[in-house]
């Protein structure tokens, strides 16, 4: 067994390079491609703000592409805001149906930890805790309270 490790560990450390060197190279190309995307982007609106300029004043044609774009920005916050809505509520309902089973699993486990009486304690200790904990206002199925 003492040769194979060595021979495992020069596979993994091959896959690793290999992996970081590939993602080295894709990072860089993805970078050098958003910027010619950046580009055209940019090209897009100016052209647009310049066939607006011969159409009206200079003015008004910036006016117009500024509101386009604040509307579009607008858009995207409402449609991010509801997906994290979505999120969330499903993380709520998961969160439940887990807390559901974890019940039932604790429930069946009753009579088994009831017959040792070291694991009774522990139970009861640790329900106990949870009521306190709970009385006290804190959550502890929340992650987005801050540790104490």
């Amino acid at each position: 067994m003492g040769g194979l490790a060595p021979l495992l560990m020069s596979l993994v450390s091959v896959d690793v390079s290999a992996t970081v060197s590939r993602l080295r190279r894709n990072t860089v190309l993805y970078v050098i491609a958003a910027l010619f995307v950046l580009t055209a982007y940019g090209a897009a609106v100016a052209a647009f703000a310049v066939y607006l300029a011969t159409m009206m004043s200079i003015a008004a044609a910036l006016g117009i592409v500024a509101v386009l774009a604040l509307a579009f920005a607008l858009i995207v916050f409402s449609v991010v805001l509801l997906k994290n809505k979505a999120d969330e509520r499903r993380r709520r309902e998961q969160a439940s149906t887990s807390r559901a089973l974890m019940i039932t699993a604790a429930l069946s486990a009753l009579p088994i930890l009831m017959k040792s009486r070291p694991l009774a304690a522990a139970t009861i200790l640790g329900g106990i805790t949870l009521f306190a904990m709970r009385a006290m206002g804190g959550n502890p199925d929340d992650p987005a309270q801050p540790d104490a």
